[in-house]
């Protein structure tokens, strides 16, 4: 692949809201613009357009929507504390959230509210007429939103100068398997939270597939009771002559949390799985070869946790399948004359390309003896990241409660925390390089949670 913003194909049409559902709209505007929106659209009403909540203040309209579950704001440039770039704060709201203009007939309001990030106007006097436009024209409304959410340079929460900024940075897609010959150094918990990273806090669509034929345990990580797996799809795929569809992939990999984008494969749930014909010798290996295939066209990022050795089909099918491979080590003499030995035998007679694997050095302190440099010169790898061995507990901790250490300590205070988010966050970087910029706009957001909204269901979730 090339460096530059790419887009694959196959992404899923957004699909209209589930029928019966019901839109909740706030109306900002002067009273006398208000009152009919408010009379013929009362909660309850058989449009299923429903007005929550009405006021001439737009200072408070921020915490009403977030109280309120809004999925339309119709906002007037006349009312009180009225702002562009109010405007464009919603229009970035991390709950799928539409936001329509009610201007004037005369002047520059249209021009104005649409550049802030409005995705219509309506326009006074308000008369029946307006209310009909209102009711017929949400669902296009909320299938625009929800495509321009899926495009490269949208991410919720950032101011627009930061989103245009990341959109011209461009980024690299891509098949990323994190691997290691040994075990214990961590792949999976930096899978876990590197594929949280760009799911969740950068907002690519991105999924997470554990190809642990040693067991992983990715949905442990994540806090997750997987019903389909990757062994069920294993399955489904041999019993479908070996073709693989995403409406397959779709129906086994879970979408993670509804203010994300991240969707999650958890991998085999017993060892002996690894060895069932669908997992097992060429079979396992074109399983794996088609499933990344049918992942890239669906996915920004295809985040792989893999287990230690390249013997088994699967694992090698995602090392030679990968646009780059992220090789976690130690710093004990063990993993690092490990990883070299392995990857010598791989290139030797695999003929594996090694130009496209970089190193991590996980759970780093100096006091191990080991120095960066020896590392990288002895591995014969450039180095990804350097991740600092967590001391106080929070790293066991997030994995035995099921929730990656990066979110669980977004808000932390604590240095030592924060220099491993960081940490993780750089890592992130060598695959996404807008990152740095959107971690860095997010100060005073990390930690927010956000109910379950439209967005899910209307991007094919």
């Amino acid at each position: 692949m090339t460096n530059g913003l790419l887009t694959r194909s196959g992404r899923p049409a957004a699909p209209p809201p589930e029928e019966g559902e019901r839109v909740k709209v706030y109306i900002c505007a002067p009273p006398e613009d208000s009152r009919l929106f408010v009379s013929l659209l009362p909660p309850g009403n058989p449009h299923k357009v429903e007005v929550v909540s009405f006021g001439d203040d737009a200072s408070i309209l921020e915490q009403d929507i977030g109280q309120l579950g809004v999925s339309v704001v119709v906002l007037s440039p006349l009312v009180r504390n009225y702002s562009d770039r109010l405007v464009a704060r919603l229009a970035r709201w991390p709950e799928l959230l539409v936001v329509v203009g009610l201007v004037p007939p005369t002047g520059d309001w249209a021009r104005q509210v649409t550049a802030a990030g409005a995705v219509d106007v309506l326009r006074t006097p308000v008369t029946e007429q307006t209310v009909d436009m209102l009711v017929s024209s949400v669902p296009v409304w909320l299938q625009k939103a929800a495509k321009l959410r899926m495009e490269p340079g949208w991410i919720a929460g950032v101011p627009p100068d930061v989103a245009q900024a990341v959109q011209a940075m461009g980024y690299r897609q891509g098949i990323w398997p994190f691997w290691g010959p040994k075990g214990g150094v961590g792949k999976t918990t930096l899978a876990c939270n590197v594929a949280v990273i760009l799911g969740v806090i950068a907002q690519r669509r991105t999924l997470l597939a554990d190809g642990n034929m040693n067991g992983g345990h990715v949905d442990l990580h994540m806090g997750i009771e997987p019903e389909l797996t990757l062994a069920s799809l294993a399955h489904q795929y041999r019993a479908a002559g070996n073709q693989l569809s995403p409406q397959m992939l779709k129906e086994c990999a879970a979408l993670w949390r509804a203010d994300g984008s991240l969707y999650v494969l958890p991998g085999i749930q017993r060892v002996e799985q690894a060895v069932e014909e669908p997992l097992r010798g060429e079979q396992g290996g074109q399983f794996m070869r088609d499933l990344l295939e049918t992942a890239s066209r669906m996915f920004d990022f295809v985040v792989v946790d893999i287990g230690s050795s390249p013997n088994n089909p699967v694992h090698l099918a995602a090392l030679t399948s990968a646009d780059g491979v992220i090789v976690i080590t130690t710093p004990d003499r063990a993993s690092v004359i490990d990883v070299r030995s392995t990857l010598d035998t791989m290139e030797e007679v695999l003929g594996v390309d090694r130009s496209r694997y970089t190193l991590v050095v996980n759970m780093w302190m100096e006091a191990a003896g080991l120095g960066r440099g020896e590392i990288v010169e002895f591995v014969g790898l450039p180095e990804a990241g350097l991740v600092p061995m967590e001391t106080s507990g929070a790293m066991a901790y997030a994995a035995n409660a099921g929730e990656p250490f990066v979110m669980a300590n977004l808000g932390s205070g604590n240095p030592a925390i924060q220099a491993v988010v960081n940490a993780l966050i750089h890592i992130v970087g060598q695959v996404y390089p807008p990152i740095e910029a959107i971690w860095e706009s997010r100060k005073g957001q990390r930690g927010r949670r956000s109910p379950v909204g439209l967005l899910g269901r209307l991007l094919g979730g």
